[in-house]
């Protein structure tokens, strides 16, 4: 898993407007996920938050902060960071 791809698949969220369309027909976060990854993306929830970031506040030391966040208090403790 990677910042990097996280990145790549938020730039092509951006350009694709197809890519965009056929991840939106998914109907459910399991179908998603292996949208995403038959599509080559491999990255976790964290390296995801750190690629929709402000202020190019992504890195992967803030990535493993954000998991490690996430894996003591839940998936909805990181959503502030």
């Amino acid at each position: 898993m990677s910042l990097e791809s996280a990145q790549a698949f938020v730039a092509r969220l951006r350009e694709d407007a197809q890519f965009r369309w056929s991840l939106g027909e998914c109907r459910d976060q399991w179908e998603r996920r292996r949208f995403v990854v038959l599509q080559g993306y491999r990255f976790s929830p964290a390296e995801l938050v750190c690629a929709t970031s402000p202020a190019g506040r992504a890195s992967p030391e803030r990535a493993a902060i954000i998991d490690r966040v996430r894996r003591q208090h839940g998936d909805g403790s990181y959503a502030f960071m």
